[in-house]
């Protein structure tokens, strides 16, 4: 298989696995409602917006080689979308108050490596648009 071929299937596979795990704390912590509110709303759009976005963008990579939309426009638009879901992870990451991240129980530490490992995640659709789109205008 060539590039052009792997890179939609592996950027709609880096946008669902960032879903999944920015997702990931509302599913797995019990109670700690109040938490979880400030954890996902802080940022200027939160991660809620993040997961979307990266829902889109397992759409764009899977339109774009099926003859849906222009190929072209559409590795330029998952471009700019890698760019838009980075920064906002990055913004959201910056923005977690130290209290609200070191104030979940002990069961759940793991919950402070979690925006690093959304950040990588986000990082990967980062790096599929970029490929895809090299692949694209080859």
């Amino acid at each position: 298989m060539e590039r052009r071929q792997i890179a939609p299937r592996i950027g709609a596979l880096a946008s669902v696995i960032t879903a999944v795990v920015a997702a990931a704390p509302f599913v797995l912590v019990d109670g700690n409602t109040q938490l979880l509110a400030a954890y996902y709303g802080s940022g200027p759009v939160g991660l809620t917006a993040v997961v979307a976005f990266t829902l889109v963008g397992a759409v764009g990579f899977a339109s774009g080689e099926r003859g849906n939309v222009d190929p072209e426009a559409m590795a330029g638009g998952l471009v700019v979308l890698g760019v838009v879901v980075v920064g906002l992870v990055g913004l959201w990451w910056a923005s977690i108050d130290e209290t609200v991240l070191y104030s979940f129980p002990s069961g759940y530490r793991w919950i402070e490596w979690h925006p690093v490992a959304v950040f990588i995640a986000a990082i990967a659709v980062l790096v599929a648009a970029g490929v895809y789109a090299r692949s694209v205008l080859e």
